[in-house]
């Protein structure tokens, strides 16, 4: 992992992210999943919502030093502010307890860098006290669900949020 730096992402490099999930929604219909491609993302999260989520420090990206760009990146929250994890947890009581991760984005020809991020992602929630990783993805998609469940990500409820069908995933840290 050492040709990788994950760090917090930078205001000029917003841009690059935000592109990043436009290619993805592009890929998706391609391969014809309905995820991000069919519930309006771009427009319920724009791209003033990851300079927003940079100003609290909770948007992170994974630079690849060899080719000096970014590979991977993603949204890491202490609380759950969406209501997601509503069934699940007490959201009125958080205890601060966890990470939730949101946006993972990993740019086309960087295969295998959703992995790593997540494993740098991680180190810093310990690091920081937390007890707790949790994320989400859409029901149906056999082969995401697959590859959450190979990290150890293992559901414990699903959510629903706008045109958005999720099941919600937690691993003990």
């Amino acid at each position: 992992m050492s040709k990788y730096i994950f760090r917090e992402i930078e205001k000029d490099e917003i841009p690059e992210m935000f592109e990043m999930i436009l290619a993805r929604m592009r890929w998706m219909d391609e391969v014809g999943i309905r995820q991000w491609n069919v519930t309006g993302y771009d427009v319920v999260y724009p791209m003033e919502y990851y300079e927003l989520k940079r100003q609290k420090g909770e948007n992170f990206v994974l630079i690849d030093t060899e080719r000096n760009k970014i590979v991977c990146a993603g949204v890491m929250k202490s609380r759950d502010d969406r209501g997601r994890w509503k069934d699940v947890i007490d959201v009125e009581n958080q205890d601060d307890s966890a990470v939730y991760l949101h946006h993972l984005v990993t740019r086309l020809d960087a295969k295998g860098s959703g992995i790593i991020f997540i494993e740098f992602a991680e180190t810093l929630a310990k690091e920081r006290g937390k007890k707790f990783f949790r994320l989400d993805s859409a029901v149906g998609n056999m082969k995401l669900e697959k590859y959450y469940d190979a990290q150890g990500y293992y559901p414990v409820g699903e959510c629903v949020d706008g045109l958005y069908h999720g099941v919600l995933r937690e691993k003990k840290l």
